[in-house]
């Protein structure tokens, strides 16, 4: 009988031994689960950090332009309104002008006709 008390030993040994081999084993697959699942969460981390960097500049680039055109738009605007400031003023001063010239040059025509008329009596004279 002592022999059968070696064997369950021996027995409850092997089966010790298995039963931590299996431990180390599963240890080792969630290990390298673990492992997997951190590479597998940092490239979705990635992947969804690019997707949103994506969104983002678009989003950036959309506002950009929006603004951009804005600011063209106004731009145009003010230089429309500007032009026809110096439009009107140049017409005002054009105009000024034409009636400052027409009263001189009426003037002119008259001294000229009053000197033609002197220089006739003279020489009738």
């Amino acid at each position: 009988m002592e022999e059968k008390k070696p064997n369950k030993t021996l027995t409850g040994e092997v089966q010790t031994a298995d039963v931590l081999l299996q431990v180390k084993e599963a240890e080792a697959k969630a290990r390298l689960k673990m492992e997997e699942a951190k590479q597998r969460t940092s490239a979705e981390l990635i992947r969804q950090a690019v997707e949103e960097a994506e969104q983002l500049t678009g989003k950036i680039l959309a506002e950009a332009r929006n603004q951009a055109t804005r600011i063209k738009a106004e731009a145009r605007q003010q230089a429309e309104t500007e032009a026809r400031a110096v439009k009107e003023k140049t017409e005002a001063e054009k105009k000024q002008l034409m009636e400052t010239a027409s009263a001189n040059f009426q003037q002119t025509v008259d001294k000229t006709i009053q000197r033609l008329f002197e220089i006739i009596k003279e020489r009738q004279s």
